[in-house]
């Protein structure tokens, strides 16, 4: 049988699959708790199987995926199997988890319309996957002694899920071939304007002709939180949108300071850096990660969040590893302190440093007496054995404080805990080498 014929046979299983059996598996069986644990530990060993099988298999597929999609390989197989999962879930509903997956290869399909790229490449995905959930499964029951109608169950919910995102894929992919050929065209340009240069097929100038749309100078991108549908919103003609309900995204070519009067009303959501043209993955990459920041509550989210307003925090928290080092370093046992006295120290250094190592205005910034703002640098010139503040060193000092006095930074335990594992480290190091040194006090030199 020729490739063409497998493939046309597989279609037909799966097809025939989604007519006889209830294409949403959201109704199957619940899974015992201690199964549903086993599957959840060995679900990344089973993603990386499937990964690779596709990879393999399929390697221009994949590459393309990658690199045009806004999904990963990865991350398409890793939400797969989690709904896979969850629509076993007694604590969840499935239909919701359902509903996910058919939103996810909506999209997909719809991406795979707007390239022209058909959907044999992504049948053909899901069968080699299906196929490497099967044989775990099929290994799993046999050596953890399953009842065969569970091991019955289990494999028809997997087929019943391909049947289920090759359908949705189909709906995305009709619905994408039916739009007008103007509003295509934009979203390849749209895709492009944020894409690396080198994963470019065609020059900017081209798509913008081809989309009736005039290429700016400069342009900036806003995140929107993750459901919110620019749709909602009234833009002007100019903007693009992209609309995936995961990570949807404005492309503001020309963009004004503080931005257009319609940006206020877009909450919590935050715009990039303004950059030229064809730099629009550099604006897409730190509105995503001030987006980010602004869910984790970091930093604000009244009105739309400018990135280049929040440098410092955002530079904080994009080297957080090197910063964990640099504090430990730099602050010593200041760190050691217990957290409500460390926070006030920390504070009245970062006001002290940010006004030019100045302790009146210090003072009046944070609404204390000048001699209690000198009281507490020197407790910590103290802490930090004359070390701090370091005039040569202002700069790092102050990167360092604004992740420790961050709000983001509460809710790293592990991150705090290393800072004060750290400074615990170079104390006791420092402490043992003042013992040894007690105890084999250097040898004076002979007098001559």
């Amino acid at each position: 049988m020729t490739p063409t014929h497998e493939r046309a046979a597989r279609t037909n299983t799966h097809e025939r699959a989604a007519r006889t059996k209830d294409p949403h598996p959201q109704y199957a069986a619940p899974l015992p708790g201690e199964m549903r644990r086993m599957l959840l530990r060995h679900m990344p060993d089973a993603v990386d199987e499937m990964e690779e099988a596709v990879r393999t298999g399929l390697p221009h597929y994949t590459h393309i995926v990658d690199g045009t999609y806004g999904y990963s390989v990865r991350q398409i197989i890793d939400r797969t199997v989690n709904c896979f999962i969850s629509v076993h879930d007694t604590g969840r509903h499935g239909p919701a988890a359902t509903a996910e997956i058919i939103a996810l290869y909506e999209r997909i399909g719809a991406r795979h319309g707007r390239l022209g790229c058909p959907l044999d490449a992504l049948r053909d995905a899901l069968d080699l996957a299906g196929r490497v959930a099967c044989r775990r499964l099929i290994k799993d029951a046999y050596r953890l002694h399953w009842p065969a109608p569970l091991l019955a169950t289990l494999t028809e919910d997997t087929f019943t899920l391909i049947g289920t995102a090759i359908a949705a894929a189909t709906r995305g992919y009709a619905e994408e071939s039916h739009r007008a050929p103007l509003d295509v065209q934009r979203d390849r340009l749209r895709d492009a304007l944020v894409a690396e240069p080198d994963d470019r097929d065609r020059p900017l100038a081209e798509l913008a002709a081809a989309a009736d749309w005039r290429l700016p100078g400069t342009l900036a991108v806003l995140a929107l939180p993750p459901g919110d549908h620019p749709q909602t919103h009234v833009l002007p003609p100019e903007v693009l949108a992209d609309r995936s309900p995961a990570a949807p995204y404005l492309i503001l070519p020309n963009p004004r300071t503080p931005g257009p009067r319609w940006l206020p009303k877009t909450k919590g959501a935050a715009l990039g850096p303004v950059v030229p043209a064809d730099r629009g993955a550099v604006s897409l990459r730190w509105a995503r990660r001030g987006l980010d920041l602004v869910e984790r509550g970091t930093l604000p989210a009244d009105t739309p969040l400018r990135c280049v307003d929040h440098v410092a925090v955002l530079t904080a928290f994009r080297s957080g590893d090197l910063l964990e080092a640099a504090a430990a370093e730099l602050l010593g046992s200041l760190l050691e302190l217990p957290p409500r006295r460390r926070e006030l120290l920390l504070e009245t250094l970062l006001v002290y440093l940010r006004c030019g190592d100045n302790a009146v205005l210090t003072a009046e910034r944070l609404h204390v007496h000048e001699q209690t703002v000198r009281y507490r640098l020197r407790q910590i010139t103290q802490l930090t054995d004359g070390n701090c503040p370091d005039p040569e060193r202002h700069l790092e000092t102050m990167l360092v404080l604004t992740r420790l006095l961050s709000p983001g930074a509460a809710d790293e335990g592990a991150g705090a805990r290393r800072w004060r594992a750290r400074a615990r480290a170079r104390a006791g190091a420092g402490e043992a080498g003042d013992a040894a040194a007690r105890v084999h006090p250097p040898a004076r030199p002979k007098q001559a």
